[in-house]
């Protein structure tokens, strides 16, 4: 008898838990942890700052893209978005490593504008899928990102110390709604996976 055994292709498995509750909820407390990290590091400076937003939009980034490639449950409109935001997400975390990039206006230009397209992005996305588990939250967090990121281009011009605030608690307000969004995208998934009990003999 020939092998029947479902071997699941490492891609879709990897799309699969990026784009599940327990890939949100992960992506969400890296948030969490990265916004805690800025505001409570002592001596904070802009090289470090840098980084941990760059460490950050990396992993996001990688969890986006992988969600757009691999996963199955998404239509072609919310790949491309996606996609796009995870191309933008990495290319932002490069450009906040390099030397030349390590100066406060151009930091915050960077993270501005990254959070605006990308709240923007994700909105549209939630918008545009119904059936999205969590998509309250999502929207949320779209929004958050779109008002960050207007709020860090306004105060473009604060002080070092001005910014990290404004980054820090954005990064927890974030990390804190995704939060939300994996549990509720968990809870759903959960209560549409219990069973229909129906009377004997109806089947």
């Amino acid at each position: 008898m020939a092998d029947r055994t479902i071997r699941r292709d490492p891609a879709d498995s990897a799309g699969r838990l990026a784009y599940s509750p327990s890939g949100i909820i992960g992506l969400g407390a890296l948030a969490v942890v990265a916004g805690v990290l800025v505001l409570a590091w002592p001596g904070v400076t802009l090289r470090l700052i840098a980084v941990i937003f760059a460490l950050f939009l990396l992993v996001f980034g990688t969890i986006r893209l992988i969600s757009a490639i691999a996963s199955e449950e998404l239509t072609g409109g919310g790949r491309v978005l996606l996609a796009f935001l995870g191309i933008i997400a990495i290319l932002v975390g490069i450009l906040c490593l390099r030397h030349p990039f390590q100066t406060l206006t151009v930091l915050v230009l960077l993270l501005g504008l990254f959070w605006i397209l990308g709240g923007v992005l994700e909105a549209v996305h939630a918008l545009g899928s119904p059936g999205m588990p969590g998509r309250g939250w999502s929207i949320a967090a779209g929004v958050v990102s779109l008002a960050a990121g207007i709020v860090v281009l306004a105060y473009s011009t604060a002080t070092l110390v001005v910014l990290t605030w404004l980054l820090g608690l954005e990064l927890i307000l974030y990390g804190v709604i995704t939060v939300g969004r994996g549990v509720q995208a968990h809870r759903e998934l959960r209560s549409s996976a219990t069973p229909v009990l129906t009377p004997r003999g109806t089947a």
